[in-house]
């Protein structure tokens, strides 16, 4: 009994320690990954990135990856992953589309690392459908639209310097500018769509997790922020729209990227602490069933030491006790006296005198004549 109720209720209890571990990483690393992109941004545009900008975020991802990162699998990647953002700022300015490459790379790791951690922890495939759909939101969409927003704002700012295709040019030269134009617009359209899919995903992700859990709703600060975040989401990429045909303005875009990111912002934190608040209280459950598991064990346990001490008290009552070896039995029982002495028989006349010999002893006693 004892291991049919302890062993899966402290497994589970493990398991929900893991996911709060994971909540913690994914926290730290909210703190680094719009640091980037706000440095990307400002790399691409020819301006000075400056290293202390990464520091708060890269001392957080460290401390947590210092605690978790050995159960998590992600110290070499971490250690790889920060060497390379920590040399981001040393490359020299006026290279855009260089610093958008360099940039890239290093959120895709961050998602990457994102992904690793809600892997790791058991956030990712656990099996209570209200914290599967927040982790998907907190931990992949949110970022993932925070990184594709920012692509498009530098992609746009890249594609102001392109030439407008021209007739006037030779075919040769006007089809290279035409097939660079198409070609920047569609990559723009990508990170503009993709950013959108990650927005809807974001809502999607929250309205299943409402209608999974048992109160309906969740507090009122992330409703509001998660409005926000859509409504900021959808200026940058309308949905509906998703073929651009035209080079957008970058300083539109930056602006409505900005805002978006800033509604992230405020979004994720209150998205990750209500995550926290429904692991605790699963694991709050499965603490709980534990100690009651152990005490119905402990109570079993008496009880069949109980019953084991009764039988034996039992046993000793019904036992006979051994009589001493010199009884001779109860007061009415027959007491079989020891045999008559053996040597010579007494013949019936030797008896007969002795009696006689008796009598007139007796007889002169008292003064009786024979």
């Amino acid at each position: 009994m004892f291991v049919l109720v302890w062993g899966p209720r402290s497994d589970d209890s493990d398991l929900r320690g893991q996911e709060l571990h994971g909540i913690e990483y994914a926290s730290a690393l909210n703190k680094l990954l719009p640091a980037v992109v706000d440095a990307q941004s400002n790399a691409v545009q020819g301006k000075q990135v400056a290293k202390g900008g990464f520091s708060e975020g890269l001392d957080a991802v460290a401390a947590a990856d210092e605690k978790y990162g050995a159960d998590f699998g992600t110290s070499n990647r971490w250690s790889g992953l920060r060497a390379r953002i920590e040399t981001l700022p040393e490359q020299g300015a006026g290279d855009a589309e260089g610093a958008f490459r360099s940039y890239g790379e290093v959120t895709d790791l961050l998602l990457a690392l994102y992904a690793q951690v809600a892997q790791a922890s058991g956030l990712r495939h656990d099996g209570d459908r209200v914290i599967n759909f927040i982790q998907d939101a907190g931990l992949e969409e949110i970022p993932s639209a925070i990184v594709w927003a920012g692509r498009f704002q530098d992609q746009a700012y890249i594609s102001k310097d392109l030439p407008d295709p021209s007739r006037t040019s030779d075919d040769a030269t006007f089809k290279a500018q035409q097939d660079q134009l198409n070609e920047s617009l569609t990559a723009m359209a990508v990170s503009r769509q993709i950013t959108g899919e990650s927005g809807a995903d974001v809502a999607a992700d929250m309205a299943s997790a409402v209608d999974a859990s048992g109160s309906g709703t969740f507090d009122t600060d992330l409703l509001q922020s998660l409005d926000a975040f859509q409504r900021g989401i959808e200026s940058v990429a309308p949905p509906g729209q998703e073929a651009i045909t035209a080079k957008p303005d970058p300083k539109s875009v930056a602006s409505l990227r900005s805002s978006a990111q800033n509604a992230a912002g405020s979004l994720n934190p209150l998205l990750l602490g209500e995550l926290r608040s429904q692991v605790e209280d699963r694991k709050s459950s499965s603490d709980a069933g534990r100690l009651l598991g152990a005490a119905v064990a402990a109570i079993a346990v008496l009880a069949l030491l109980a019953s084991i001490l009764m039988g034996l008290l039992g046993r000793r009552r019904s036992r006979p006790v051994d009589a001493p070896s010199d009884y001779r039995g109860a007061p009415n029982e027959p007491v079989d006296y020891p045999a008559y002495p053996t040597g010579e028989p007494m013949g019936p006349d030797s008896y007969l005198n002795n009696l006689d010999a008796g009598r007139d002893a007796r007889r002169e006693r008292i003064g009786v004549p024979r």
